[in-house]
Formats: structure tokens, C-alpha cells, sequence
């Protein structure tokens, strides 16, 4: 079984269905392209979640807060929601276990600005949930340190709120809350890896494990666990830099 060329045909899917959008309408309307890419995880998603679990896109309420509009909100099936038209929702904190800001692209001159705003929806909840950007481009330079300093500005000032990054679909940011398994540090802390063409496939690979998890409080059986991380055993080696984030005293 190719588990490998699975994953990465998760990125093949979804950059071919983008493109189909870019091929017809260029350049123009690009506010209605950036909305066709929140659809197409959307229904990407939709294909891979187990069936007690619905996405859509729309608002988030908690007691007397409600959130800006979130491009892709992830809520159990168990608990009644408030609105409900096609995908668009408006859903109680409680339902929510999952949401992800969608981008065309994160830029060096955005992405402070990207991290931070996804961050604070922090405070509409009161329990863990999966936060994370999914990108479909991306234009940072990673060996430009200067760039790579304001992704971690960012992390450190949510301080793993926002816990998974998809920068386009070679690289990918996760925050590990304790021990890594192959790093010697017991402390909360970002990993950086660089995937070709697997970013895509294990950001939702990261996000149904989380969500497997916190509906069910056990791990993935481990057949589903070989296929979502094929290169589970050597992924350390395309790590190319950490972030440990500062104790709170």
C-alpha cells in the first residue's frame, strides 16, 4: 500500500481544483477565488470526517461574544446549533472543536498579521480546540531569518493557540505541547518542517487525529495512523527549526 503517493495526492486534488478557478477567470474577481478556496476544503473535509461531525463557514457565539465571520468552522453533530442555511452556520463555543483560516497566499508582510488575528478567537472558548491556517500558496523565504522571526514573533504572542500552519504545500508549522518525540525538551514549543508536496495531506491528517481524539479520548486505530503520517518515522529529519516558547511564570 502507497500511503505516500495517497497523501500526496491529497495536494494534487486540491491544487488542480484551485487552478481550474484560476485558468477561467485569471486575474479577475479574486475576492470570489479566495471564497471558491474556503469550498474546496470545505468539501475536501467534508469527504474525510467522521460522520458525527459537520463543517461549515459562518459565526461563532458564546454567551454575549460572537466572533468575526470564520472561513471554516468544525462543531459536533450532538449539539443543536442557532442557524443553519447550506454551509453558512451560527454555532454555540461549545459545539466547536475545530476552525481554520483559509488564505490564497501568506506573505512575509502578513503573516504577523495572519497568526495574530486567527489567535484571538481564543476567547470564545473555554475548552482545546484545532486552530489552524491553511494556505494555499506561499511566499516566504524560510532561509531569511528575518522572515522566519516574524512567524515566530507571532506563535510566541498566541503561545499555541493557533497550534497547526499550512505554508502552501511544501511546509508546515505544529506546536507540540510538551515532549517531541525526537527533540530532548520537555518544553511547549513550535516545530517547522519542510514536506514536499505532503503539507496539505498532513494538515488535515493533524486535524482528524485531533478531532478523533477529542470525540472519542483514544488514539487512531493505528491502520488509519500509517496512512495519515507515511513518513512518520523519518519526518524529523525534514525539521529545520524549532521555536520553544518562553515559560509564564
Amino acid at each position: 500500500m502507497n500511503y505516500l503517493a495517497f497523501q500526496k495526492s491529497i495536494s494534487n486534488e486540491l491544487i488542480a481544483t484551485k487552478d481550474r478557478v484560476r485558468n477561467i477567470i485569471e486575474n479577475r474577481h479574486w475576492g470570489e477565488e479566495g471564497r471558491y478556496k474556503e469550498v474546496i476544503l470545505i468539501e475536501n473535509l467534508k469527504k474525510r470526517l467522521p460522520k458525527n461531525i459537520s463543517v461549515g463557514t459562518g459565526f461563532i457565539i458564546n454567551h454575549h461574544l460572537i466572533s468575526t465571520q470564520i472561513d471554516i468552522i468544525i462543531y459536533r453533530n450532538e449539539i443543536p446549533i442557532i442557524l443553519q442555511q447550506g454551509d453558512f452556520v451560527i454555532v454555540p463555543s461549545e459545539a466547536v472543536i475545530g476552525v481554520i483560516e483559509v488564505k490564497t497566499c501568506i506573505s512575509p508582510n502578513k503573516i504577523e498579521e495572519i497568526i495574530d488575528k486567527a489567535a484571538q478567537i481564543n476567547d470564545l472558548f473555554d475548552h482545546r480546540i484545532f486552530n489552524g491556517v491553511f494556505s494555499f500558496d506561499n511566499k516566504n523565504d524560510w532561509k531569511k531569518e528575518h522572515q522566519l522571526d516574524k512567524a515566530k514573533n507571532a506563535l510566541i504572542r498566541c503561545n499555541g493557540i493557533v497550534n497547526y500552519i499550512c505554508f502552501g504545500q511544501n511546509y508546515f508549522a505544529k506546536y507540540w505541547d510538551a515532549q517531541h518525540p525526537s527533540l530532548d525538551c520537555n518544553d511547549s514549543h513550535y516545530s517547522f518542517y519542510r514536506i514536499k508536496d505532503l503539507a496539505f495531506g498532513y494538515f488535515i491528517s493533524n486535524l482528524i487525529e485531533d478531532i478523533y481524539y477529542m470525540t472519542e479520548s483514544h488514539p487512531l486505530p493505528q491502520t488509519l495512523y500509517d496512512m495519515f503520517y507515511p513518513i512518520e518515522n523519518t519526518k524529523e529529519a525534514y525539521r529545520f527549526d524549532d521555536l520553544i516558547l518562553p515559560s509564564i511564570i
